[in-house]
């Protein structure tokens, strides 16, 4: 699907430089959820991993309009299934132009492809994504060269195709929007996800949203995924570990993109 031209603006939106400009929160006071031990496994290059029941449970939105944004998924969304990740990047200032880089970054979708993952069954490191690019629409299977930005949107949408090691040949809508001073990406499956020749997943059955928020000492990265799966396939498959799997190795491909737009 094409961008959507009346989602978005050519130039920088005014609360966009507004933010850009601002002094940004100390990690503890922009996330005061977190518990001194979290702090000091994120500031060691940890990866904090939550399973809450709903948004009361959640542990690792920050404070302000992008983590209310990751509030509204499991307060809009009454799933079975919840995943929630954090991450932090110190040292790491995203100014103006490094921000337009890191958008750019993550709009080079193919980059997604041969992200791996520990499998049990297989007793090793596997391929989780492969055959990640661009198309006009789900369903399609034409390639579409990545999406270049000459400056930041407000917000935008497109649909990626991609090969899922457990659920084959999926397409799925991947957005970014502007919310304060984060910037959020979202990731939701656009056509039915199937395990075996049996449908997982409806369409909006997965459901993932990362936020990157930066703050005094560098760059904060928080992550949910909410995922409705189908009963018989969650009577196969652990969903729980299904769906962590897949929300770190997005939070993990936004964290290793960050990074290379600050070199």
């Amino acid at each position: 699907m094409h961008i959507d031209s009346r989602r978005i603006c050519p130039l920088f939106v005014a609360c966009f430089l507004a933010a850009a400009s601002a002094f940004s929160l100390p990690l503890d006071q922009a996330v005061p959820s977190l518990a001194k031990a979290d702090l000091t496994e994120l500031k060691t290059g940890a990866t904090l991993l939550a399973w809450p029941t709903g948004a009361a449970d959640l542990r690792f939105p920050p404070l302000g309009p992008a983590g209310l944004a990751l509030r509204a998924l499991p307060e809009r969304f009454k799933v079975p299934v919840y995943v929630e990740s954090a991450f932090f990047l110190k040292g790491i200032q995203l100014d103006s132009r490094r921000r337009l880089e890191v958008v750019n970054a993550l709009l080079e979708v193919d980059s997604l492809s041969g992200v791996t993952y520990y499998s049990e069954r297989k007793n090793g490191i596997a391929v989780l994504f492969d055959n990640v690019y661009r198309v006009e629409s789900p369903g399609a299977t034409k390639r579409l060269p990545p999406l270049v930005l000459q400056a930041l949107p407000t917000s935008l949408e497109t649909s990626i195709h991609l090969r899922d090691s457990n659920f084959g040949a999926s397409w799925y809508a991947l957005g970014f929007e502007w919310i304060g001073d984060g910037l959020l990406l979202s990731l939701e499956n656009r056509r039915p996800l199937n395990f075996m020749m049996i449908r997982a997943f409806p369409v909006d059955g997965v459901r993932m949203r990362v936020v990157i928020l930066p703050v005094e000492e560098g760059v904060y990265v928080a992550a949910i995924c909410a995922a409705d799966p189908e009963k018989v396939v969650a009577s196969m498959v652990d969903m729980y570990s299904a769906m962590e799997k897949r929300l770190r190795a997005v939070q993990g491909w936004v964290v290793g993109k960050i990074r290379e737009a600050s070199r």
